[in-house]
């Protein structure tokens, strides 16, 4: 009775806390602490220990691809949090669609601070990542569910 309903309204704030979390997180990642420049400091010198011969060109592509990979995965994640916390009270696609505004909303707002940054530059490249990223993301567990579902149909007609 009562106590199935108080566990899910516990499990949805927390949902909601992991997605502040995350939120943090990304914007953390915005900072002047994590430009180019300054993860070059050490990127460069871990590429170049691990592949002495690497040339400064590959090095450059490695590092440009790194911080593009990180996008997309940042915003992954995100969506895939939000959609949990909003599947705690949504339909699926609606929950799909508001996780995936929250991707856009946060990108811009992340992209628009870059831009006011002396380390930075904000880019509509970077928000098309961080949206690809979190369209995947929802993608890839529409996907998970409707295999689950579709083994669950196996299953019951088996026996």
């Amino acid at each position: 009775g009562e106590a199935r309903p108080m566990r899910r309204e516990r499990r949805k704030w927390l949902w909601w806390l992991a997605v502040a979390l995350w939120i943090a997180v990304v914007l953390g990642f915005s900072s002047d602490r994590f430009s180019a420049e300054s993860t070059s400091r050490f990127l460069a010198p871990l590429v170049r220990w691990i592949y002495p011969a690497i040339s400064a060109e590959t090095q450059q592509l490695l590092q440009f691809l790194s911080r593009k990979g990180a996008h997309i995965f940042e915003y992954a994640v995100l969506a895939a949090l939000a959609y949990q916390a909003l599947r705690e009270s949504s339909s699926r696609w609606r929950s799909a669609g508001l996780a995936l505004a929250l991707v856009v909303a946060v990108a811009i707002a992340d992209e628009t601070h870059q831009s006011f940054s002396a380390a930075r530059t904000g880019s509509p490249i970077d928000v098309s990542l961080d949206v690809a990223g979190g369209a995947a993301a929802l993608l890839l567990l529409a996907g998970i569910r409707r295999r689950r579902r579709a083994r669950r149909l196996q299953r019951e007609a088996a026996g």
